[in-house]
């Protein structure tokens, strides 16, 4: 709704600049009206347009921007969990991802899925996320204003992150400590997925 009326005074402007031109180009005789108000006229519609154009461009721009932040101020939440996770994993042909990677590429995550359907966690691995989990979980759940700041699906998302992240802390067997993590790495790609 926000880009419809940001972009009508686009229209207005150009539908008017246009119209203008047109008239301008038509009218056979000379006369005064022509010669002074109605270049000017046009002027002023094809400066609106490129001004309208140019104020709706930055403010999308930083409206972007935002949203991106708050999109990684959401993501960094997760990174001490996600390293856990990842170092579980690192073996001598592999390194660990580092800190940014965790934080803003999807594509780690994916990794991290595969790798978790492929192996299975050695119980200190598991503890130690248990830990991170508790650890995570107070904040997890006062970012959940942020999420809605993004969306009521960024939300929804995350409100089922902080859920699996919950069932995580509570877990005392092997199964309740697996079942949530795939849970939370499933959830987190389809936070990750929605768009921006």
């Amino acid at each position: 709704m926000n880009r419809w009326l940001l972009a009508a005074p686009l229209v207005i402007f150009g539908i008017g600049g246009i119209g203008l031109y047109v008239l301008f180009m038509s009218q056979a005789d000379d006369n005064a009206f022509r010669e002074n108000l109605l270049p000017e006229l046009i002027g002023f519609c094809l400066e609106g347009f490129f001004l309208v154009g140019l104020f709706t461009f930055v403010q999308q721009l930083r409206d972007y921007y935002r949203r991106r932040e708050l999109w990684l101020s959401l993501r960094s939440a997760l990174r001490d969990f996600l390293s856990h996770l990842d170092l579980a994993f690192v073996g001598p042909e592999r390194e660990p991802a580092t800190s940014r990677d965790l934080e803003s590429q999807p594509l780690v995550v994916q990794r991290l899925t595969g790798l978790l359907a492929e192996a299975e966690l050695g119980i200190e691995t598991l503890v130690s996320l248990k830990h991170v989990a508790i650890s995570t979980l107070p904040l997890a759940r006062d970012l959940i204003n942020i999420a809605a700041q993004l969306s009521t699906r960024h939300m929804r998302c995350w409100i089922a992150i902080v859920e699996s992240i919950d069932q995580l802390t509570q877990a005392d067997t092997r199964e309740q400590v697996e079942r949530p993590l795939n849970e939370l790495l499933m959830r987190l790609t389809e936070f990750d997925n929605l768009q921006l």
